[in-house]
């Protein structure tokens, strides 16, 4: 079950050892950092993108790091997750499992689709972890931790945590073992309006005279799905507009023709409907 915490640089919520995913896209410096913040020497990490089909960006990709100790590279760690989605933090239970820990990250850095056996994917990206995770079955999320007996992030909400339910039976999964067909798709896009309805409905609780103010923010939020919009200042774009205009304003004839335009992208789309308000 995910569940609140706080930093987990501060009060760890899991005893074994700590590791950090940070991905290099979010500091290019990254490495250079690793090297120059150990308090004796190289840290134990591992490029995740080596030996893989990826292994020609292994410098610009992430990077697995143990990193157990309160030092500068934790700060480091700590300010880089406390500003930006550079990865997450998993606990393995003890450092002879570091190789199967490397292989088992490396496993899910593809997944299947309909569309290809080998999709890319950011499975570190703490926005949409905690929809990923609400939408695997207990097996699969049992696999989806390998040998992490923990795993905790930073979202919308704040950090948060999840455990392994069982131990761990000592299988590493081959690349690409995890299914992300578009149906899964789907529901972790509705999960992830669940966590922005959560923190919308904290910033404009006081102008929502619906109760329980979430499940009014969720609800817009899925009519704004359904007309095509994806990102989340879209997402809130939508929510004033219903705020100022009525729950149904998204069904009257001059929005609706504005939102079948095959011709406006969804940003523009939304340009057009704040002007038909102003």
């Amino acid at each position: 079950m995910e569940k609140p915490i706080q930093s987990p640089f501060e009060q760890a919520p899991n005893p074994h050892l700590r590791c950090v995913i940070l991905e290099a896209t979010a500091d290019p410096d990254l490495h250079r950092w690793l090297y120059q913040l150990a308090p004796d020497g190289i840290p134990q990490w591992a490029p995740l993108f080596l030996d893989t089909p990826y292994h020609s960006l292994a410098d610009q990709g992430p990077a697995l790091i143990m990193s157990n100790t309160s030092d500068q590279w934790s700060d480091y760690a700590n300010a880089l997750l406390s500003q930006s989605d550079a990865g997450c933090i998993l606990y393995l239970e003890s450092a002879q499992h570091w190789q199967a820990a490397i292989e088992h990250c490396q496993s899910l850095l593809s997944v299947r689709t309909e569309e290809r056996p080998d999709q890319l994917m950011r499975f570190f990206e703490p926005r949409w972890l905690e929809p990923l995770l609400m939408a695997l079955s207990e097996g699969e999320k049992r696999a989806f931790l390998g040998p992490f007996s923990g795993l905790a992030w930073r979202n919308e909400l704040g950090w948060r945590y999840t455990e392994r339910n069982q131990p761990w039976d000592g299988t590493v999964q081959e690349p690409g073992w995890l299914w992300l067909g578009q149906q899964r798709r789907q529901e972790m896009e509705k999960a992830r309006l669940r966590l922005m309805a959560a923190e919308m409905a904290e910033g404009y609780r006081s102008v929502i005279d619906s109760s329980p103010a979430e499940e009014f923010v969720f609800t817009q939020l899925s009519n704004a799905y359904a007309a095509g919009v994806t990102q989340k200042a879209q997402y809130e774009r939508w929510l004033r507009l219903t705020l100022s205009q009525g729950t149904q304003f998204w069904q009257s004839k001059p929005v609706n023709s504005i939102l079948a335009r095959q011709d406006l992208a969804i940003s523009t789309k939304l340009d057009e409907l704040e002007s038909l308000s102003s």
